[in-house]
């Protein structure tokens, strides 16, 4: 099932909160697994908790660390939010725990060690996070459980699911006495819905500490209430009372991280990490977590389908086979005698993606290997095309242009057009002149170990990147030379409230979060943002202020580094009175992005399907009016709506023997569906205010559209209330203030 850029392959659990797929993406361009966590939609449609969401992610999303399931995208499709999460190749401490106790058990005490000195490292490593200014985040899990533990089949170690976690700027306006988490791992002041610190993640964690080492549960009982009590004031036995076999030192550091008092509480998880490095010594931890996986029986299940869990659990990462392992070329990349290029190599062996290969191609350019860098950036360029990720493979050829003529660059755009039919031939005809084909080996490589193919299905096809799929080839390549490609780093305003509209912008790589500042604040009150929305690869951003040349509306931050495509108005302007065809384009571009960010906001119309307000703005027709024209006259038959896609109109109603102002009409906004939908006459006046542009749907296409869903005839009526009693109150108040009453 398709989800935006990524295949949602099996649903994995069902949380309070939110489903969790597994799924599979091309995010960076390789193929690869990953976690889907969709966010149900009475929390998707609630704009606190939507703020909450994207201002969580974007901390987390820079939170790197190997013990850190990472956060690879976040965002919302057809209004569901969501987020994209590493996938984890093994199992959670939930099943590790549980096939102990099959065998009466607990963890091995070294094995025990490994995994809560793992779990405190990354906690320590989000403990210290800061933004981009090098301020202290103050980040607090909150929710450490087994359930959030996640151990691979080589036995490695990571903590997930932050996704409550929250900034010390965001704590303040946490609600008073709210406690969040699981009650069993909550340290006591957590659970007196006291302020928390770092060293609440270090009490969860000797709570799972402790468990793991005598293979029951410390305080959870049937009762909420009863567990609460238990954490507050339970005598807690030393678990060498269950297991004498316990080395002393970890039973101390065990019980350290337990002590309530916190000025008596290991003070940190870094504290807690040192005591266990100490306990463990020279031990491989990972070799013998993995053998203890082997001994509990605990193997990977490459021919089971994925279990769906109950409600409440979030640990779905480990559930799935396990894919193939990733390699790199046998022949070694040049250039190694650089720190940078064996820096670059590495992590592209551990993660191996286009990006990567893009930026060891930027670093070759640096050091004066012009063939070996364009012949990184031409493959890493080439992929991206063949598979459709478009934004990413102009960004991407833009880094030839200091290598390369203006000729030899127009040709390679000439081939990035040509890709976008997605053959293998075609592919495999632009290699042909890539003079070192290592990077396509590296390519080719990581895709086949990227998914297992017995488990997914071959028939997803990402949607098309806006604009760019819709060109000809001349056109695409005009476009590709004259757009601009930078780099932010994080923390950059890339668009800014109440700024002109003079570029439209597409991401080729990083996230960006769009916020809003509430009403009395000013840009230095960060705590008083509102986050609307998630901006991740291949995405555009800016055109609907840029379409309509009115004020952006909202502010563009960049969340981490990003690359970002940016098209300005004098390009489009002189493509589109150059090129007929162009303009074609710029229309159904438009139409296309007026159905996500218009309709997809209207009561009505939003609660349709994606692809059936798609459908209903596909066969709009773009009409211009000028100054005075009459869009909508009061009293006619109602046979069409309308958005306003450039200019101002007033709508004005009729009182008596005078005419009532009601409302002034910007860019972007829908109008005349009351009446068209409710099957009556107009109710009032649009006229245009200068030279306005309007997109007209005509009734039959709408209620065709309508009839697909019955949900919407309900919601129809409610909105129509609302609609007239509003309009109502607004005639009254006009004509009070008109006749002095």
């Amino acid at each position: 099932m398709g989800f935006g850029r990524y295949e949602l392959v099996g649903l994995l659990a069902i949380g309070g909160m939110a489903e969790v797929f597994r799924a599979r993406t091309r995010l960076g361009g390789i193929t690869r697994p990953c976690v889907i966590k969709r966010v149900l939609p009475a929390y998707s449609s609630n704009r606190q908790f939507v703020s909450m969401f994207i201002d969580e992610a974007r901390i987390t999303v820079g939170l790197t660390h190997d013990n850190i399931v990472r956060l690879l995208d976040f965002g919302q499709v057809d209004g569901a939010y969501f987020m994209a999460i590493e996938y984890v190749d093994g199992v959670d401490l939930v099943d590790l725990l549980r096939a102990a106790r099959a065998r009466g058990e607990g963890v091995p005490p070294l094995a025990a060690a490994w995994i809560a000195r793992s779990i405190a490292r990354g906690l320590q490593a989000a403990h210290l996070a800061r933004d981009h200014r090098g301020r202290h985040l103050g980040v607090v899990h909150r929710d450490v459980s087994p359930h959030n533990v996640f151990v691979s089949w080589d036995g490695a170690v990571k903590i997930g699911d932050f996704g409550i976690a929250a900034a010390r700027n965001k704590l303040s306006r946490t609600t008073a006495g709210t406690v969040m988490g699981k009650f069993g791992y909550m340290s006591p002041e957590q659970a007196s819905g006291e302020g928390v610190d770092a060293r609440t993640d270090v009490w969860a964690t000797g709570v799972v500490l402790w468990e793991m080492l005598v293979g029951a549960r410390l305080f959870a009982t049937d009762s909420p209430v009863d567990t609460v009590a238990r954490v507050m004031g339970l005598k807690i036995p030393p678990p060498s009372s269950s297991r004498p076999d316990i080395p002393r030192a970890l039973e101390a550091a065990c019980l350290a991280a337990l002590t309530r008092p916190l000025e008596h509480r290991t003070p940190s998880a870094e504290a807690l990490a040192h005591a266990l490095d100490d306990v463990l010594g020279a031990v491989d931890g990972a070799a013998l977590l993995a053998m203890t996986l082997a001994n509990l029986g605990l193997v990977p299940r490459r021919q089971q389908a994925p279990r769906v869990r109950g409600r409440g659990s979030a640990a779905a990462e480990a559930t799935a086979p396990r894919p193939g392992a990733r390699t790199m070329p046998t022949r070694p990349l040049p250039g190694t005698h650089d720190d940078e290029v064996r820096r670059l190599v590495a992590a592209m062996a551990k993660d191996p993606s286009l990006a990567a290969i893009a930026d060891l191609g930027d670093r070759y350019a640096a050091l004066g290997l012009r063939a070996e860098a364009s012949s990184a950036i031409r493959t890493a360029a080439y992929h991206y095309a063949h598979r459709g990720l478009l934004v990413q493979a102009v960004c991407t050829a833009h880094a030839l242009r200091p290598l390369v003529d203006h000729e030899t660059f127009s040709t390679e755009l000439e081939r990035l057009a040509r890709l976008r039919d997605q053959t293998a031939a075609g592919l495999e005809e632009a290699l042909r002149h890539v003079e070192h084909c290592i990077f396509a080996d590296a390519v080719a490589d990581a895709d086949a170990g990227s998914v297992d193919d017995q488990t997914l299905e071959p028939t997803f096809v990402p949607p098309k990147a806006p604009l760019l799929a819709m060109l000809s080839t001349q056109d695409f390549v005009k476009l590709a030379q004259l757009a601009r490609v930078e780099r932010r780093s994080a923390g950059t305003h890339v668009l800014v409230e109440g700024q002109r509209g003079d570029a439209l912008f597409a991401v080729g790589r990083g996230q960006l979060v769009v916020h809003t500042q509430r009403l009395g604040t000013t840009d230095a009150d960060e705590g008083e943002r509102a986050y609307l929305a998630a901006l991740g690869e291949g995405d555009f951003f800016g055109e609907l202020s840029f379409l309509t040349r009115s004020l952006r509306t909202a502010t563009v931050e960049a969340a981490s580094e990003v690359v970002l495509l940016q098209i300005d108005r004098d390009v489009v302007d002189l493509l589109a009175s150059a090129e007929a065809a162009f303009r074609v384009h710029l229309v159904d571009f438009y139409k296309e992005r007026v159905a996500e960010l218009v309709l997809a906001k209207n009561p009505i119309i939003g609660a349709l399907p994606a692809e059936v307000r798609r459908g209903i703005v596909s066969v709009a027709e773009v009409r211009k009016h000028r100054r005075g024209d009459v869009i909508v006259r009061e009293g006619d038959a109602a046979d069409e709506l309308f958005v306003l896609l450039a200019g101002e109109a007033e709508v004005t109603r009729s009182a008596a023997d005078y005419t009532v102002f009601i409302n002034k009409l910007q860019p972007g906004q829908l109008f005349g569906e009351m009446a068209l939908l409710g099957s009556s006459v107009r109710t009032a006046t649009v006229r245009a205010m200068g030279n306005v542009e309007v997109l007209g749907v005509r009734r039959q296409d709408v209620e065709a559209a309508l009839a697909t869903d019955t949900r919407v005839r309900d919601l129809l009526e409610a909105a129509m209330r609302v609609r007239a009693a509003e309009s109502e109150a607004r005639l009254r108040e006009s004509v009070r203030i008109f006749e002095g009453v």
